[in-house]
C-alpha cells in the first residue's frame, strides 16, 4: 500500500506573485499623472512602463506606449486644428486623466497589494523630474523643428 492516496489534496506552496517584488521600488499612481503633467503622455508612459517591468509584466509596456503615443498626437492635432481662443487646459486635463485612468487599470490592485505588503515607492519629487527631463526634450525637439521654419519663413 505504498501507492499515493488519489483523494489527498496536492501539496504546494502557495505563494503570492508579488511577494518578491515588495523590495523593487514603483511609482504611485499620483507619480504617473504628475510626470503627464510636467512633461507629456510619454513621461507618464516611461513611469509606468518601469511599474510594470517591476512587477514582471514588462511585455505590456509596448501597449503603455501605444496608448501615450495616440493620446499626445491626438492632443497635439488637436491643438493645431481649432483656433487660438480655445484653452489649452482642457487639452493637459484629458491628458493627465488619460494616463491615471491607464494606470489605474494596468496596475491599479497591484499596487494596492503592493503597499498593503509594504512595498517600497519612488518618491513623487523623482517623477517630477523625470516629466520635467520628459518636458524638456519636448521643447527641444520643438525648437529644433520649428525655429528653420521661422527663420526661413516656411510659416
Amino acid at each position: 500500500m505504498d501507492a499515493e492516496n488519489p483523494f489527498k489534496t496536492p501539496s504546494a506552496e502557495l505563494t503570492n506573485p508579488l511577494t518578491h517584488a515588495t523590495e523593487v521600488p514603483l511609482y504611485k499612481l499620483g507619480a504617473v499623472g504628475l510626470a503627464t503633467f510636467l512633461g507629456s503622455p510619454l513621461a507618464g508612459a516611461f513611469l509606468l512602463g518601469k511599474n510594470l517591468q517591476a512587477l514582471g509584466r514588462g511585455g505590456e509596456t509596448g501597449a503603455v506606449w501605444g496608448i501615450a503615443i495616440a493620446i499626445f498626437v491626438v492632443c497635439m492635432a488637436l491643438a493645431f486644428i481649432l483656433p487660438e481662443s480655445v484653452p489649452a487646459i482642457p487639452f493637459t486635463i484629458a491628458q493627465v486623466a488619460g494616463m491615471f485612468f491607464l494606470a489605474q487599470q494596468r496596475i491599479g490592485p497591484a499596487m494596492v497589494l503592493h503597499t498593503e505588503q509594504g512595498g517600497a515607492l519612488y518618491s513623487n519629487w523623482r517623477a517630477a523630474g523625470i516629466g520635467l527631463l520628459f518636458g524638456l526634450g519636448l521643447f527641444a525637439l520643438v525648437l529644433v523643428v520649428m525655429l528653420p521654419l521661422v527663420l526661413f519663413e516656411l510659416i
